[in-house]
């Protein structure tokens, strides 16, 4: 089951992921797509009590999609380059994937609720917040040495 992260980057009055520069890995492509991230976490959890019932599962979908594309792009880099921290980055790639599937195979099972939702919403961004701040700001100041910008 997907474990609780810290949640520092998150905004406490409306509970929505904020992207902040504290958050850049200082390589384009890899912050676009944190920030596209960011966006999606947000429409599950907007203001007004989460996304409405019927955009959750396209966002659920679009999540499962663009994470699984943005893991791909950046192990793409770490075998290119013999990052030495591949494996260990990896593994935080398959046990994401993992608990994510675990709460998407929940949310196939009972529908799209706001419940899910959120706490679907709360796991992405927590765990992205956390994985950024321990693992992705390392791979970047190495292809950063390696002259990826």
């Amino acid at each position: 089951m997907p474990r609780q992260t810290d949640t520092s980057e998150k905004t406490r009055e409306a509970d929505v992921y904020e992207w902040t520069e504290r958050l850049a890995v200082g390589v384009e492509t890899i912050d676009s797509q944190h920030r596209e991230l960011f966006a999606a976490i947000n429409r599950l959890l907007r203001e007004d009590g989460g996304a409405s019932t019927g955009e959750i599962p396209g966002v659920i979908a679009f999540l499962e999609d663009y994470v699984i594309n943005h893991f791909g792009m950046e192990e793409v880099y770490m075998r290119r380059l013999s990052y030495p921290g591949f494996p260990f980055h990896k593994g935080e790639h398959v046990s994401f994937v993992s608990d994510f599937y675990d709460l998407r195979d929940e949310f196939d099972a009972n529908g799209a609720t706001p419940e899910i939702a959120d706490r679907m919403g709360r796991f992405i961004g927590d765990w992205l917040v956390n994985h950024i701040g321990r693992v992705d700001k390392a791979l970047g100041a190495f292809l950063r040495e390696k002259g990826r910008k």
